[in-house]
């Protein structure tokens, strides 16, 4: 029989909040780096400023992307989907208020946690910014895999997309990437041509 592992036990609940982090900064990676991901997740990187709105400025076709699919290894190993749900919305609440200006850095706090400064980074459309600071509540993850990025004084942040979306209907902005992505898609000439359209990096 499947393990399950009991909600009663705090060592689970640690256990369960490293584990869902360690997944969430996969999905968060990969929803960056896999295009067909990316569909969906640009949404919610087209803002072109960081505010707390663009915490909510989020996709209608995530369940299609299917990221959601990364999360059930840790259904099999033996966590309960109700901690794995919870764990799961602390994150992505703690998230919310990490989408400002108004906080410059933490201190000592930013060796661990994902902060408004390391978010402003994520949301830059600079070359030398992208694919950076996956983390959700920590930033430990960034770390360990080499994804951190720091700001250069030098070189400040532009927000949005490095295709910019040329409109506000939010149908055009919730599906623009994933129309072109199909008509890459229909117009590669070869079935590992089209294999790439969908899942190699975001063009």
């Amino acid at each position: 029989t499947p393990l399950h592992l009991p909600l009663d036990d705090w060592r689970v609940w640690l256990a369960g909040f490293f584990a869902v982090e360690f997944v969430y900064y996969w999905f968060h990676r990969w929803s960056h780096t896999i295009r067909w991901m990316w569909a969906a997740h640009s949404v919610h990187h087209s803002a072109n400023e960081l505010t707390l709105a663009a915490a909510i400025r989020l996709g209608w076709t995530s369940t299609l992307s299917g990221g959601w699919l990364l999360f059930l290894p840790l259904v099999i190993v033996g966590f309960s989907p109700v901690m794995i749900t919870i764990l799961l919305a602390a994150n992505l609440t703690y998230q919310f208020f990490l989408h400002t200006e108004a906080v410059e850095t933490l201190g000592p706090l930013e060796w661990v946690l994902n902060t408004p400064a390391h978010h402003r980074l994520h949301h830059a459309s600079n070359p030398a910014y992208l694919d950076r600071n996956f983390g959700g509540v920590l930033i430990i993850y960034d770390r360990l895999f080499g994804t951190l990025g720091e700001l250069d004084p030098a070189e400040p942040i532009r927000y949005g997309l490095t295709k910019p979306v040329n409109s506000r209907n939010p149908i055009t902005i919730s599906l623009q990437e994933w129309r072109q992505m199909l008509t890459d898609i229909v117009r590669a000439p070869t079935w590992r041509a089209r294999a790439s359209a969908a899942f190699g990096r975001p063009t």
